[in-house]
């Protein structure tokens, strides 16, 4: 498990629009295990949001953010373990370690990612003397609070800090989450690249002409920052402190070596250095999808650029047009009355004009943002994977992979059928059959794991029209991609089921299950490897499933009923009527159409 405080800014400190985000208000609980509120007065959460408001505005002297977001994320494989008690306990160890038991506090578990994740927001104010808390070195007990909570649970250990670790993290926090956000490289992770360059460069040179033109070379520049001095980039894209590097590059310590501070004396000429380039490992297909995404952000910044002109320029004539008419009203000999209201008709008919040129102007930008919807690499890389490229899923899963990971389609190539696997054989059948019937129209240009997901509503939708009394697991699915490659199928029931490309992971209720066993069917074929909320396929070909666990029947229930469901899809006619060709029941087939 991993924790980390998320800092609010003194400006964007509201603390109920922290706690409905906590608790999904505007999504109706799409993304929300379960929320709770610790210390309040108040039994309804909507009522704790407003009583934490009311204890923060008793401290009006407050400087600085009143409210302390901590994010803990846990691990796929720890789910099983994550009991709703459980995770109480581990908030509870937290608001110990950082001073926060006696406040009060929102809290909610989120499952939209592959990784399920609490927020809470604690008030730093406390509720009976209205002092502010803030605790200092919070990184060190944070990662002890993980490291304890890991070892009673027993959940996976991830990597943290310790008192004696002296050297720091390669990239700081704010760093790490713009290339987690953008899945392009920060100009920290560029610095640490080059830094044995940067590091020859500051310890050889005798002068501080000499450090400007051995940065020149690889497009940096050293550049005084408030009372320090900062690496910067050429074009001012990116910089961090010089100290940052090695301690030894502090300001102090480079001015006795090399005398004060002195700019280049004349214009150093400066190679090309850092570029925003993807994180992902550097193959051919991750260079032609990021020239096309290149290509279409500036596309996209220039019509952004070109509505924002017109519209200032449209601003500025009816600023001016309305100038000269009230000029022209001031100039004219009126009763005081008459010129009053015509002044007013005049400021009123400006407001809504105005008004109708923003409405256009904000008409013209959604538009623009709904055909080109990304402004990221990973933005554009989730937009393509949800239109069905596989290349895009691949290289967005292969920043946490490093390879590409399987080819997604190996059982539907057309120009290799004899390679298909035996246990898909049928499936790849079944699927040519929905196709031909029009149940799915889209389904053949998607991602592979989508389309089993289709499958599996189409059978449930055949299925239930020979036996109306079955439940529906799969019918109302939606699916989402984040910025992993993981695709999250969120289930009628509420459950979720993550598909990473070569595991499957779940939530840990009974409808889940079966509905993770019979997807992963449909995934990996029979040979499938079931070990707590995991699902995987299996290296041994010659075994069916693995038990580990000692429920079993439902699975073997969910297997029959997948491959009886294949089978009974694969006996049904299609027959052609018209220029269409359909998929008839057999109470629905007629004697008079040829097959």
């Amino acid at each position: 498990m991993i924790a980390k405080r998320i800092n609010i800014e003194k400006g964007n400190d509201n603390s109920c629009r922290l706690g409905r985000y906590i608790a999904d208000a505007s999504h109706d609980g799409e993304k929300l295990l379960f929320a709770w509120h610790e210390g309040c007065l108040s039994e309804t959460y909507e009522a704790a949001l407003i009583e934490i408001e009311a204890t923060q505005g008793m401290n009006q002297r407050c400087q600085g953010s009143k409210t302390y977001h901590l994010m803990v994320s846990f691990r796929p494989e720890d789910e099983p373990r994550l009991s709703r008690e459980n995770i109480i306990t581990i908030e509870k160890a937290f608001a110990d370690a950082l001073g926060f038991s006696g406040h009060q506090r929102m809290c909610g578990v989120h499952k939209n990612t592959n990784n399920l994740h609490m927020h809470i927001a604690y008030n730093m104010i406390h509720p009976e003397g209205f002092t502010k808390h803030e605790p200092f070195r919070d990184y060190f007990r944070l990662s002890e609070v993980c490291r304890e909570m890991e070892n009673r649970y027993n959940l996976v250990i991830d990597n943290g800090i310790t008192h004696d670790q002296n050297k720091q993290p390669k990239i700081n926090q704010r760093a790490a989450s713009m290339e987690a956000h953008t899945g392009e490289k920060s100009f920290q992770s560029f610095t640490i690249e080059h830094k044995d360059v940067i590091v020859k460069a500051l310890t050889d040179s005798k002068s501080w002409h000499e450090v400007h033109t051995a940065l020149a070379e690889i497009g940096v520049k050293i550049v005084k920052r408030g009372n320090g001095l900062a690496i910067a980039s050429a074009d001012g894209r990116g910089a961090i402190k010089a100290s940052a590097l090695r301690r030894d590059f502090s300001k102090n310590r480079l001015t006795q070596r090399l005398g004060d501070y002195a700019p280049p004396k004349r214009s150093v000429p400066q190679r090309e250095g850092y570029q925003r380039e993807p994180i992902q490992p550097k193959t051919p297909e991750r260079e032609a999808l990021f020239q096309q995404y290149r290509s279409l952000r500036e596309k996209r910044q220039l019509r952004l650029r070109a509505s924002q002109q017109e519209y200032r320029s449209t601003k500025t004539r009816a600023f001016s047009q309305f100038s000269y008419q009230l000029q022209t009203l001031e100039k004219r000999i009126l009763p005081r009355k008459t010129k009053r209201k015509l002044t007013q008709m005049l400021h009123l008919e400006r407001r809504a004009t105005m008004a109708e040129l923003h409405e256009t102007y904000e008409r013209k930008i959604q538009k623009i943002r709904e055909e080109i919807p990304f402004n990221t690499w990973n933005g554009y890389l989730k937009w393509k994977a949800e239109q069905g490229d596989r290349t895009a899923l691949d290289v967005l899963r292969s920043k946490k992979l490093n390879a590409t990971l399987d080819r997604l389609d190996q059982g539907m190539q057309k120009n290799s059928p004899e390679t298909f696997a035996q246990s898909t054989h049928s499936m790849a059948l079944s699927e040519k059959q929905i196709a031909a019937a029009g149940i799915s129209g889209k389904h053949r240009s998607r991602l592979l794991a989508v389309t089993r997901m289709e499958l599996l509503k189409a059978q449930e939708k055949i299925n239930q029209g020979t036996n109306p009394t079955r439940p529906l697991i799969f019918s109302g699915t939606q699916h989402t991609i984040d910025n992993n490659g993981v695709v999250i199928f969120s289930l009628p029931s509420g459950g979720t089921i993550r598909d990473t490309g070569s595991k499957l992971y779940f939530s840990c209720d009974e409808t889940t299950e079966q509905a993770a066993v019979m997807y992963g069917l449909a995934r990996f074929g029979k040979n499938i490897h079931l070990r707590g909320n995991s699902i995987e396929r299996k290296n041994n070909k010659h075994t069916t499933l693995l038990r580990t666990r000692t429920h079993q029947p439902n699975i073997a229930r969910a297997q029959q009923n997948h491959q009886h469901s294949l089978r009974k899809l694969s006996e049904l006619d299609v027959v052609r009527l018209g220029k269409k060709s359909k998929m008839l029941l057999q109470d629905n087939a007629r004697r008079d159409m040829e097959r």
